[in-house]
């Protein structure tokens, strides 16, 4: 196909496309976080994990104790498991993820960042890591932003 046969003009055949719309980086963590966080007791029993995942409609259960939250317990890190009696086991022992903190006047992109290592799935809005959780960012939260839905 020569240029002349294109529906598109020779100058805009050879012009670049615009840069891509990035200002849903600079949107604050808090205006796009879930508000809340689900959270069990550490001596609770996997068992009770579960049902709190599947009551709430999450993948992932905040797991705290007396000093504060220890880890994330999520949908994964449950299926080893899943074959042994939930009932026995505390919910610390499922922990599988860390707790990262981010402050809620953060950037999305200070979370993409923090997103990006492997080990971290979930960040904790909170303006200081002693105080209580206002809410959770995971990854399907920076893609619904991106996406402007």
């Amino acid at each position: 196909m020569s240029h002349q046969d294109s529906p598109f003009s020779l100058r805009d055949a050879v012009t670049p496309p615009p840069p891509p719309d990035n200002r849903w980086l600079q949107t604050p963590v808090r205006a796009f976080m879930r508000p809340g966080v689900v959270t069990v007791a550490e001596d609770a029993s996997l068992h009770q994990v579960q049902r709190a995942m599947v009551a709430h409609g999450v993948h992932a259960v905040l797991i705290s104790a007396a000093g504060g939250p220890v880890g994330w317990v999520t949908a994964s890190g449950l299926i080893p498991w899943l074959e042994k009696e939930p009932a026995l086991f505390p919910a610390g022992a499922a922990v599988s993820e860390k707790v990262v903190y981010i402050p809620p006047g953060a950037s999305a992109r200070d979370a993409v960042r923090m997103l990006a290592d492997p080990a971290v799935g979930h960040l904790v809005v909170s303006p200081r890591t002693s105080t209580s959780p206002q809410g959770v960012v995971s990854e399907i939260d920076l893609v619904r932003l991106a996406s402007g839905g």
